[in-house]
Protein backbone atom coordinates (compact mmCIF):
# COMPACT_ATOMS: atom_id res chain seq x y z
CA UNK A 1 0.00 0.00 0.00
CA UNK A 2 1.42 3.48 -0.68
CA UNK A 3 2.76 5.03 2.75
CA UNK A 4 1.29 7.94 1.94
CA UNK A 5 -2.38 6.36 2.07
CA UNK A 6 -3.13 6.82 5.65
CA UNK A 7 -6.64 4.71 6.59
CA UNK A 8 -8.39 7.12 9.44
CA UNK A 9 -8.39 4.07 12.16
CA UNK A 10 -4.23 4.42 11.86
CA UNK A 11 -4.99 7.90 12.48
CA UNK A 12 -7.36 7.64 15.90
CA UNK A 13 -4.78 4.72 17.15
CA UNK A 14 -2.16 7.42 16.39
CA UNK A 15 -3.28 10.29 18.03
CA UNK A 16 -4.81 8.21 21.00
CA UNK A 17 -1.15 6.82 21.69
CA UNK A 18 -0.23 10.35 21.11
CA UNK A 19 -2.12 11.80 23.87
CA UNK A 20 -1.27 8.84 26.44
CA UNK A 21 2.18 9.02 25.93
CA UNK A 22 4.78 10.83 28.78
CA UNK A 23 7.19 11.36 25.24
CA UNK A 24 4.42 12.01 22.91
CA UNK A 25 5.81 13.95 19.70
CA UNK A 26 5.53 17.71 19.77
CA UNK A 27 2.72 18.64 17.14
CA UNK A 28 2.49 22.66 18.61
CA UNK A 29 5.63 25.02 19.25
CA UNK A 30 5.02 27.58 21.12
CA UNK A 31 6.14 31.19 20.17
CA UNK A 32 6.54 32.71 23.38
CA UNK A 33 4.23 35.25 22.73
CA UNK A 34 1.48 34.48 24.68
CA UNK A 35 -1.08 36.71 22.92
CA UNK A 36 0.25 35.18 19.93
CA UNK A 37 0.00 31.70 20.90
CA UNK A 38 -3.31 32.31 21.47
CA UNK A 39 -4.65 33.22 18.35
CA UNK A 40 -2.86 30.41 16.77
CA UNK A 41 -4.60 27.96 18.51
CA UNK A 42 -1.43 27.25 20.69
CA UNK A 43 1.37 28.48 18.49
CA UNK A 44 3.17 26.81 15.44
CA UNK A 45 1.86 23.13 14.49
CA UNK A 46 3.55 20.18 12.59
CA UNK A 47 3.32 20.15 8.96
CA UNK A 48 2.81 24.12 8.71
CA UNK A 49 4.16 26.89 6.89
CA UNK A 50 4.33 29.91 8.40
CA UNK A 51 5.04 33.23 6.85
CA UNK A 52 6.64 36.88 8.18
CA UNK A 53 6.62 39.81 6.33
CA UNK A 54 7.08 43.14 6.96
CA UNK A 55 9.11 46.37 5.65
CA UNK A 56 12.81 46.87 6.31
CA UNK A 57 14.25 46.78 9.67
CA UNK A 58 11.14 46.04 10.93
CA UNK A 59 12.75 43.07 13.05
CA UNK A 60 11.13 39.97 11.39
CA UNK A 61 14.69 38.69 11.98
CA UNK A 62 14.77 39.75 15.82
CA UNK A 63 10.86 38.48 16.13
CA UNK A 64 12.18 35.14 14.35
CA UNK A 65 15.04 34.49 16.28
CA UNK A 66 13.48 35.04 20.00
CA UNK A 67 10.42 32.63 18.42
CA UNK A 68 13.38 29.99 17.80
CA UNK A 69 15.30 30.75 20.90
CA UNK A 70 12.09 30.10 22.59
CA UNK A 71 11.56 26.92 21.60
CA UNK A 72 15.20 26.11 22.23
CA UNK A 73 14.55 26.79 25.62
CA UNK A 74 11.74 24.17 25.54
CA UNK A 75 13.82 21.54 24.47
CA UNK A 76 12.82 21.58 21.09
CA UNK A 77 15.59 21.08 18.64
CA UNK A 78 15.88 24.61 15.64
CA UNK A 79 17.61 24.98 12.09
CA UNK A 80 18.03 28.66 11.62
CA UNK A 81 19.29 29.10 8.15
CA UNK A 82 20.34 32.48 7.83
CA UNK A 83 21.18 33.96 4.56
CA UNK A 84 21.67 37.44 6.28
CA UNK A 85 23.61 37.02 9.61
CA UNK A 86 26.59 35.36 10.66
CA UNK A 87 25.49 32.61 13.61
CA UNK A 88 27.82 35.16 16.01
CA UNK A 89 25.86 38.17 15.04
CA UNK A 90 22.97 35.68 16.27
CA UNK A 91 24.42 34.54 19.21
CA UNK A 92 25.06 38.31 19.96
CA UNK A 93 21.40 38.80 19.86
CA UNK A 94 20.58 35.81 21.81
CA UNK A 95 22.61 36.74 24.89
CA UNK A 96 21.37 40.46 25.06
CA UNK A 97 18.22 39.62 24.70
CA UNK A 98 18.97 36.81 27.58
CA UNK A 99 20.57 39.39 29.64
CA UNK A 100 17.26 41.51 29.43
CA UNK A 101 15.16 38.92 30.57
CA UNK A 102 17.04 38.64 33.66
CA UNK A 103 15.74 41.44 35.49
CA UNK A 104 18.48 43.47 36.33
CA UNK A 105 18.28 47.59 35.89
CA UNK A 106 21.22 47.55 33.47
CA UNK A 107 21.91 44.61 30.95
CA UNK A 108 24.21 44.08 28.46
CA UNK A 109 23.06 45.65 25.06
CA UNK A 110 23.78 44.30 21.59
CA UNK A 111 26.47 46.33 20.83
CA UNK A 112 27.99 45.71 24.35
CA UNK A 113 27.83 42.07 23.66
CA UNK A 114 29.27 42.38 20.44
CA UNK A 115 32.31 44.50 21.90
CA UNK A 116 32.87 41.32 23.92
CA UNK A 117 33.08 39.11 21.03
CA UNK A 118 35.56 41.17 19.03
CA UNK A 119 37.40 42.13 22.10
CA UNK A 120 37.05 45.67 21.76
CA UNK A 121 35.34 45.85 25.12
CA UNK A 122 38.45 47.00 26.93
CA UNK A 123 38.19 44.02 29.25
CA UNK A 124 40.29 41.05 29.77
CA UNK A 125 39.93 37.35 29.46
CA UNK A 126 37.35 35.12 27.27
CA UNK A 127 33.30 35.29 26.68
CA UNK A 128 33.10 34.59 30.53
CA UNK A 129 35.03 37.06 32.22
CA UNK A 130 34.09 39.87 29.38
CA UNK A 131 30.16 39.05 29.99
CA UNK A 132 30.63 39.20 34.01
CA UNK A 133 31.27 42.99 33.44
CA UNK A 134 27.59 43.31 32.60
CA UNK A 135 24.71 42.59 35.19
CA UNK A 136 23.15 39.70 34.37
CA UNK A 137 25.94 38.62 31.85
CA UNK A 138 26.96 35.49 33.28
CA UNK A 139 23.13 33.96 33.87
CA UNK A 140 23.07 35.12 30.37
CA UNK A 141 25.73 33.02 29.03
CA UNK A 142 24.46 30.22 31.34
CA UNK A 143 21.02 30.34 29.91
CA UNK A 144 22.04 30.25 26.67
CA UNK A 145 24.42 27.47 27.14
CA UNK A 146 21.65 24.98 28.37
CA UNK A 147 20.00 25.41 24.72
CA UNK A 148 23.02 25.69 22.72
CA UNK A 149 22.95 22.46 21.53
CA UNK A 150 19.67 22.72 19.82
CA UNK A 151 20.32 25.68 18.21
CA UNK A 152 21.94 25.61 14.72
CA UNK A 153 22.90 27.84 12.61
CA UNK A 154 23.40 27.06 9.14
CA UNK A 155 25.69 29.97 7.15
CA UNK A 156 23.16 29.87 4.13
CA UNK A 157 23.97 31.73 0.56
CA UNK A 158 21.91 32.18 -2.43
CA UNK A 159 24.63 30.58 -4.54
CA UNK A 160 25.00 27.24 -2.23
CA UNK A 161 22.35 26.29 0.01
CA UNK A 162 19.19 25.53 -2.25
CA UNK A 163 15.92 23.33 -1.50
CA UNK A 164 18.02 20.39 -1.36
CA UNK A 165 20.55 21.31 0.94
CA UNK A 166 17.66 22.60 3.07
CA UNK A 167 16.00 19.12 2.57
CA UNK A 168 19.29 17.18 4.06
CA UNK A 169 20.18 19.28 6.45
CA UNK A 170 16.88 19.45 8.51
CA UNK A 171 16.83 15.60 7.81
CA UNK A 172 20.62 15.43 9.30
CA UNK A 173 19.10 17.48 12.84
CA UNK A 174 15.75 15.01 12.93
CA UNK A 175 18.44 12.00 12.87
CA UNK A 176 20.50 13.74 15.42
CA UNK A 177 18.32 14.85 17.94
CA UNK A 178 15.50 11.85 17.82
CA UNK A 179 12.72 14.61 16.83
CA UNK A 180 11.86 17.48 14.45
CA UNK A 181 12.83 20.72 14.42
CA UNK A 182 11.75 24.60 13.94
CA UNK A 183 12.71 25.22 10.41
CA UNK A 184 13.13 29.15 10.23
CA UNK A 185 14.41 30.42 7.16
CA UNK A 186 15.77 33.84 6.53
CA UNK A 187 14.62 34.78 4.14
CA UNK A 188 12.40 32.95 1.89
CA UNK A 189 13.10 35.03 -1.68
CA UNK A 190 16.82 34.29 -0.84
CA UNK A 191 16.50 30.73 -1.44
CA UNK A 192 17.47 29.14 -5.09
CA UNK A 193 15.87 26.44 -7.17
CA UNK A 194 17.88 24.01 -8.85
CA UNK A 195 17.27 25.45 -12.01
CA UNK A 196 16.98 28.87 -13.54
CA UNK A 197 13.48 30.22 -13.30
CA UNK A 198 11.67 33.60 -13.59
CA UNK A 199 11.50 35.12 -10.18
CA UNK A 200 7.70 34.59 -9.57
CA UNK A 201 7.87 31.20 -10.84
CA UNK A 202 10.79 30.72 -8.65
CA UNK A 203 9.15 32.10 -5.95
CA UNK A 204 6.26 29.83 -6.39
CA UNK A 205 9.02 26.63 -6.49
CA UNK A 206 10.37 27.46 -3.25
CA UNK A 207 7.08 28.70 -1.46
CA UNK A 208 5.60 25.50 -2.36
CA UNK A 209 8.82 22.89 -1.64
CA UNK A 210 9.29 24.17 1.99
CA UNK A 211 5.44 23.31 2.66
CA UNK A 212 6.72 19.74 1.27
CA UNK A 213 9.36 19.83 4.12
CA UNK A 214 6.80 20.79 6.56
CA UNK A 215 4.69 18.40 5.78
CA UNK A 216 7.50 15.51 5.20
CA UNK A 217 8.75 15.98 8.61
CA UNK A 218 6.26 17.02 10.62
CA UNK A 219 7.86 20.48 11.48
CA UNK A 220 6.88 23.55 11.51
CA UNK A 221 8.86 25.95 9.02
CA UNK A 222 8.70 29.55 9.53
CA UNK A 223 9.83 31.57 6.89
CA UNK A 224 10.38 35.53 6.41
CA UNK A 225 9.40 36.73 3.23
CA UNK A 226 10.55 40.47 1.71
CA UNK A 227 7.81 42.91 0.12
CA UNK A 228 8.05 44.09 -2.37
CA UNK A 229 8.13 47.97 -3.60
CA UNK A 230 4.30 48.69 -2.78
CA UNK A 231 4.69 46.73 0.53
CA UNK A 232 7.56 49.57 1.49
CA UNK A 233 6.40 53.05 0.25
CA UNK A 234 5.10 54.97 3.41
CA UNK A 235 1.38 55.07 4.75
CA UNK A 236 0.25 52.14 3.19
CA UNK A 237 -0.30 49.21 5.19
CA UNK A 238 1.92 46.20 4.14
CA UNK A 239 -0.42 43.27 3.41
CA UNK A 240 -0.26 39.72 1.66
CA UNK A 241 -0.32 40.63 -1.41
CA UNK A 242 2.31 42.82 -1.44
CA UNK A 243 4.85 39.88 -0.29
CA UNK A 244 7.40 39.73 -2.91
CA UNK A 245 7.55 37.05 -5.80
CA UNK A 246 4.12 35.53 -6.33
CA UNK A 247 0.95 35.02 -4.85
CA UNK A 248 1.70 31.21 -4.00
CA UNK A 249 3.34 32.76 -0.73
CA UNK A 250 -0.32 33.84 0.46
CA UNK A 251 -2.23 30.91 -1.10
CA UNK A 252 0.26 28.17 0.03
CA UNK A 253 1.09 29.44 3.67
CA UNK A 254 -0.84 27.80 6.26
CA UNK A 255 -0.54 30.94 8.40
CA UNK A 256 0.87 34.66 7.61
CA UNK A 257 1.72 37.24 9.86
CA UNK A 258 2.89 40.76 9.08
CA UNK A 259 5.24 43.13 10.96
CA UNK A 260 4.16 46.91 11.13
CA UNK A 261 5.40 49.82 13.04
CA UNK A 262 2.38 51.34 14.34
CA UNK A 263 3.12 54.50 14.14
CA UNK A 264 2.91 53.86 9.90
CA UNK A 265 -0.24 52.01 10.49
CA UNK A 266 -2.43 53.86 13.10
CA UNK A 267 -5.59 55.86 11.93
CA UNK A 268 -4.91 59.49 11.46
CA UNK A 269 -6.93 61.24 14.22
CA UNK A 270 -4.68 59.34 16.54
CA UNK A 271 -1.73 61.29 15.29
CA UNK A 272 -3.31 64.45 15.16
CA UNK A 273 -4.64 64.20 18.80
CA UNK A 274 -2.09 62.19 20.57
CA UNK A 275 0.69 64.42 22.45
CA UNK A 276 4.06 64.41 20.43
CA UNK A 277 2.09 63.61 17.49
CA UNK A 278 2.16 60.12 18.23
CA UNK A 279 6.13 59.66 18.61
CA UNK A 280 5.63 56.49 21.20
CA UNK A 281 3.81 55.01 18.74
CA UNK A 282 7.44 54.49 17.21
CA UNK A 283 8.10 52.02 19.85
CA UNK A 284 5.69 49.22 19.09
CA UNK A 285 5.15 46.78 16.35
CA UNK A 286 1.65 45.92 15.29
CA UNK A 287 1.36 41.63 14.37
CA UNK A 288 -1.52 41.10 12.32
CA UNK A 289 -2.37 37.97 11.93
CA UNK A 290 -3.35 37.82 8.32
CA UNK A 291 -4.09 34.56 7.36
CA UNK A 292 -4.58 31.13 10.22
CA UNK A 293 -6.14 27.88 8.84
CA UNK A 294 -5.89 26.85 12.26
CA UNK A 295 -7.46 29.79 14.47
CA UNK A 296 -8.80 33.12 14.51
CA UNK A 297 -7.56 35.54 11.53
CA UNK A 298 -7.46 39.10 11.56
CA UNK A 299 -5.99 39.86 15.38
CA UNK A 300 -4.08 42.77 16.25
CA UNK A 301 -1.45 42.26 18.53
CA UNK A 302 1.55 45.17 19.69
CA UNK A 303 4.60 44.30 21.04
CA UNK A 304 7.17 46.85 22.44
CA UNK A 305 10.67 46.89 20.41
CA UNK A 306 14.19 46.57 22.62
CA UNK A 307 16.07 46.16 19.72
CA UNK A 308 18.88 47.73 21.89
CA UNK A 309 19.07 44.28 23.73
CA UNK A 310 17.70 42.41 20.32
CA UNK A 311 14.42 41.54 21.38
CA UNK A 312 10.67 42.13 21.77
CA UNK A 313 8.93 42.31 25.08
CA UNK A 314 6.69 38.84 24.77
CA UNK A 315 3.97 40.48 26.71
CA UNK A 316 1.83 41.98 23.58
CA UNK A 317 -1.57 43.73 24.02
CA UNK A 318 -3.92 44.11 21.96
CA UNK A 319 -4.26 47.07 19.86
CA UNK A 320 -7.10 49.51 20.85
CA UNK A 321 -6.71 52.53 18.23
CA UNK A 322 -7.98 52.07 14.68
CA UNK A 323 -5.87 51.06 12.29
CA UNK A 324 -5.55 51.74 8.24
CA UNK A 325 -8.89 50.02 7.16
CA UNK A 326 -8.18 47.62 4.44
CA UNK A 327 -9.28 43.52 4.46
CA UNK A 328 -7.00 41.09 5.24
CA UNK A 329 -6.33 37.71 3.29
CA UNK A 330 -9.45 35.24 2.88
CA UNK A 331 -8.81 31.98 0.54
Amino acid sequence: MDPLLTPLDQVLERVDNRLLSPDADVRIWATGFPLLDDALGGGLRAGSLNLLAGSQGEGKTTFALQIARQCAKAGQPVVFFSYELEAEVLLQKMLAAECAEQDVETPASVYQVRAAFEGTDNGAGGLPERMARYEGGLDALAAVSEYADRMHIHRSTTTSTTLEVIHRTVKDVIAHHGQPPLVVVDYLQKVRPTVHMEEEQAVTHVTERLKDVAIEFACPVLSISASDRAGLEPGQRMRARNMKGSTALAYEADVVLILANKADIVARHHLMYSANNGEHFRDYSVLTVEKNRSGRTGAEVEFRKQFTHGRFQPEGTVVTEDLVDERVFVE
